[in-house]
């Protein structure tokens, strides 16, 4: 799966940003609604191909280092686009095992967040009294 497109990167930090071009990315607005940076996308894209990785799976083989991936990876659990699951390992001890929630739940996350934002603008529409 393509998950960043390199040739017309583009940082919509804003939602202004984004709703100004012509033709948002699905990364862009990922990045726009979750408030995630890409290297966080590219996790959550490798999640999805690769279920159920550690750690030193993503990080070996996004090429990044260990503290970088725990760190995307607390972060996309935090925005609930991914889970962690406990494994016992055969000699004893355990590790920890990552994936991605489909696509779809990914997006009916993003239009959750995009309802809540879209209601609470309007509050303040609603209660805005000239001083």
């Amino acid at each position: 799966m393509d998950t960043l497109d390199n040739e017309n990167k583009t940082e919509f930090q804003t939602v202004e940003e984004l709703m100004m071009t012509p033709a948002p990315k699905f990364n862009d607005v990922m990045r726009c609604v979750f408030k995630i940076k890409d290297y966080e996308i590219e996790v959550y894209f490798y999640l999805l191909d690769h279920s159920g990785s550690t750690i030193a799976e993503v990080s070996e083989s996004l090429k990044k280092d260990r503290s970088s991936i725990q760190r995307s990876l607390q972060t996309l659990m935090d925005k609930g686009m991914i889970e962690r699951k406990f494994r016992v390992l055969g000699a004893g001890g355990f590790t920890y095992i990552y994936t991605s929630v489909p696509i779809e739940e990914t997006k009916m996350i993003m239009n959750r967040e995009l309802n809540v934002w879209y209601r609470m603008m309007g509050q303040l529409v609603t209660n805005f009294e000239k001083r």
